[in-house]
């Protein structure tokens, strides 16, 4: 039972990782297609 339940947090934990790496990966990526956008009209 214990395994199981740890085992539970380990992959709560890592999908929760995740979920913070992609949100971190899109907040970037607007601002820096934003610049690129404005670097590509001038």
């Amino acid at each position: 039972m214990s395994n199981e339940t740890s085992f539970g947090n380990k992959a709560m934990v890592a999908f929760l990782r995740v979920m913070v790496v992609v949100l971190v990966v899109i907040l970037i990526a607007i601002p820096v297609c934003i610049l690129l956008d404005l670097i590509g009209i001038l």
